[in-house]
């Protein structure tokens, strides 16, 4: 009943307001473009359909209600950002192929000594690195199996399972607001200032929104979990290294098609980073290299580069593309195109309008109230989704108030990775807490204090780059 609800009640919301907004200052293409945007919202927070379901609804929508020509309405799912994160999931598809993930994690644990905070900070930092260029769910997975087998090794340890796991979930959200690449909301965000005509947001770019971000939360995760909300001793835990070290000696030496993918993936990394002194130095035949470029020919040199290894064929094949999040990518332009919509219809200009009332509020509070909404918003919803569905609505909001749109995007999007209390809030939650090693109560008690500081740090970040 309630998904048939949920499924009903924001296209009858819609209708309503269509019918009942003629005298509004707003023409009939943007009162349609405000209709199917209750409807895309409505569904996307109430998961009445599959997310990239609901993200073909402009395709449909816009051109039938004459918003926008099918042709425009479909652009936005073909936006140079998408390909980013296209090559960006294939190059982890090729890691984890061939375990190369795992390998990267044990080769670290293996160093970190035997108590039992610097295992959980050896466990955090691990998650959170991989968290920057694989998916925030396969690395919590793998960290995870991981995980269970240092637990059974602790035995009944006070504390250190709840702290392991915690970390492990909390640590892909973090590590994944550091890089471009890291979680759908930072690309949304990038292609959403372009789409506006602003600066666009590169991958290095972005290293400077939201790395110092993940930089500060991550040892404030740490101290939150070890040393306050469940503290742990510093005994010694017996058989911690021999595990990781067995562990590590059952992969073997490093193989070819691992080199391989490490080589690939350490080029496309130092291209991101330093792509703009690399157009310096060659302007002219490299003035078209962008990130999406980058990554797209990493992942075309993992389809063309042989395995090396004994069963033959490429180090990346097509089966193991197919299980890279293809609707995510469709989830991209599903928001792509709506933002377009609202631009190009005035509804953008009309919502402005609404909030002219802030004008003269402090962006401190308008950042603070964004943050603290969309934070606590993602504990009973997809981030991704949140995000598609707020840019459009806080960069209106922003431009009313009269503050700079960066003010309100960017916490919108950072803030959306900062779903802590809730198992169903974020994928890497729901992981761990289906392990039971953690209750309920216990992933509340600590991420409702991780959230508080989230938005502290996210607010006071924004401020200090904004202004």
């Amino acid at each position: 009943m309630s998904r048939r609800l949920n499924f009903w009640l924001p296209p009858a919301a819609a209708l309503a307001f269509y019918l009942l907004s003629s005298n509004i200052a707003l023409g009939s293409d943007g009162r349609a473009t405000l209709s199917v945007a209750l409807v895309m919202a409505g569904w996307w927070l109430g998961e009445a359909l599959p997310l990239a379901a609901t993200a073909l609804v402009p395709l449909a929508a816009f051109p039938l209600f004459g918003i926008l020509p099918a042709s425009k309405a479909a652009a936005p799912y073909a936006h140079k950002l998408i390909f980013l994160f296209l090559g960006g999931f294939l190059i982890a598809a090729a890691m984890e192929r061939w375990n190369l993930h795992r390998r990267l994690a044990l080769e670290t644990l293996a160093r970190v000594g035997d108590r039992p905070a610097r295992i959980v900070a050896a466990f955090m930092g691990v998650t959170a690195f991989l968290s920057l260029w694989v998916s925030n769910t396969a690395t919590a997975l793998m960290m995870l199996s991981i995980a269970t087998s240092v637990v059974a090794v602790a035995g009944e340890r006070e504390n250190f399972g709840v702290c392991l796991v915690l970390g492990i979930a909390y640590a892909a959200s973090i590590g994944g607001m550091g890089s471009l690449v890291g979680t759908p909301p930072n690309a949304l965000l990038a292609a959403f200032v372009e789409q506006r005509g602003t600066d666009a947001v590169s991958f290095s770019a972005w290293l400077s929104f939201g790395l110092p971000v993940a930089v500060v939360l991550l040892p404030t995760c740490w101290w939150l979990l070890t040393r306050w909300v469940f503290p742990l001793d510093g005994a010694p835990l017996s058989g911690g290294r021999e595990l990781f070290e067995s562990e590590r000696r059952a992969l073997g030496p490093l193989g070819p098609a691992e080199r391989r993918v490490l080589a690939v993936f350490s080029t496309v990394a130092a291209a991101w980073c330093f792509r703009p002194l690399l157009q310096r130095a060659w302007p002219a035949g490299l003035g078209g290299l962008d990130d999406s470029v980058i990554a797209i020919a990493g992942a075309l040199a993992l389809f063309a580069l042989p395995s090396g290894e004994k069963s033959g064929g490429a180090v990346l094949d097509w089966k193991s593309a197919e299980s890279i999040p293809w609707g995510v990518l469709i989830l991209f332009g599903g928001g792509l195109s709506l933002a377009a919509a609202v631009s190009q219809t005035g509804v953008s200009e009309f919502v402005g309008a609404l909030f002219s009332g802030l004008r003269g509020t402090h962006p401190a509070i308008l950042v603070l109230l964004v943050t603290w909404m969309v934070v606590f918003l993602t504990e009973v919803t997809s981030n991704t989704a949140v995000t598609a569905a707020f840019l459009p609505v806080f960069a209106a909001v922003a431009d009313g108030a009269g503050v700079a749109p960066m003010s309100l995007l960017l916490p919108t999007a950072l803030g959306a990775s900062c779903a802590f209390m809730m198992p169903v809030a974020t994928p890497p939650n729901a992981i761990v807490f289906a392990s039971g090693l953690v209750t309920m109560r216990q992933m509340f008690r600590a991420g409702f204090w991780l959230n508080l500081i989230s938005i502290a740090v996210i607010a006071s970040w924004t401020m200090l780059r904004t202004g």
